[in-house]
């Protein structure tokens, strides 16, 4: 196989696995923004509470999508399912890595992220309120965004 068809080949699959990536679950892409954000989005929050926030976006992200992209990675590993027609095999798995990184990313960080800068910002009082706000706010703005360009397509 040539170094050209092995590029086409995974810029392909990172094209589809970004393109599932984006059809993320929003419900719990906004409960686990704003959960990670509320604890991490004043001035004075302690460092401790990273990891809460992480493991917080995790379990959102397990609950909302990981779950279902670790079924399909078995299905891949297994050789059947809807990916199993991918070939060669390294192909289905930069498909699903894709997949992966870009709802974790877009979906649960984007958001959490934005929420907890603004809430830091802020100066007396609410930064954690403004943190939630913000978060929810991002996530549904990615969203609809995602929703308005899925129908353009």
């Amino acid at each position: 196989m040539s170094f050209a068809a092995l590029v086409t080949g995974a810029a392909r699959a990172l094209w589809q696995g970004a393109s599932l990536g984006i059809q993320y679950n929003p419900v719990f892409g906004i409960a686990g923004a704003v959960i990670a954000a509320a604890l991490l989005g004043y001035p004075r929050a302690p460092r401790e509470r990273r990891f809460w926030a992480g493991a917080i976006i995790a379990i959102a992200w397990l609950a909302g999508d990981g779950l279902m992209i670790l079924g399909r990675t078995r299905e891949v590993v297994d050789g059947v399912g809807a990916f199993a027609h991918v070939t060669p095999a390294w192909v289905a798995y930069v498909l699903v890595a894709g997949w992966a990184l870009v709802s974790l990313g877009l979906g649960y960080l984007v958001p959490a992220w934005a929420g907890i800068t603004v809430g830091r910002r802020v100066t007396h009082g609410t930064g954690w309120l403004a943190a939630m706000a913000i978060a929810v706010g991002a996530s549904l703005a990615i969203s609809t965004l995602v929703a308005s360009l899925g129908a353009l397509g």
